[in-house]
């Protein structure tokens, strides 16, 4: 009977430290990294065929967007800076202030106008995502 007593009392005080435990399962499931987003497009253009786009959002909020104009000399021009998205746009800040909006479309981004409003055209404004490594 003593034996019975000592183990009820043992597992009465005992017992409860066992829930104690900070077992934080969020905690040691680690967050998938975000991966570099890459879109390509081609958008008109009013003097050449047009406008080929590649934009690659990067972790850490960086971007980079490579513009080439599809002409006889093939034209290019880089932009890097800072990215941000809302639940509406994708804001994209320079290094040098300019920006620049897109809103999410189906998988891809479609290109606003200066104020991130949509424009109003039947002609393409959207960029693709792109695989990594294409």
């Amino acid at each position: 009977m003593k034996k019975v007593l000592i183990v009820l009392m043992i597992s009465l005080f005992f017992g409860p430290l066992m829930g104690c435990q900070n077992y934080d399962a969020a905690a040691t499931v680690k967050p998938r990294e975000a991966q570099v987003q890459n879109y390509r497009g081609v958008i008109p253009c009013a003097d050449c065929e047009g406008i080929q786009l590649t934009l690659s959002l990067e972790q850490g909020g960086r971007y980079r967007l490579q513009e080439r104009y599809l002409t006889a000399e093939h034209v290019e021009n880089q932009q890097q800076g800072h990215w941000s998205r809302t639940a509406e746009k994708l804001v994209l800040v320079s290094d040098q202030g300019e920006k620049r909006y897109f809103r999410p479309r189906d998988s891809g981004l479609e290109m606003t106008d200066a104020s991130g409003e949509a424009i109003s055209t039947t002609l393409n404004y959207r960029l693709a995502p792109v695989e990594t490594g294409s």
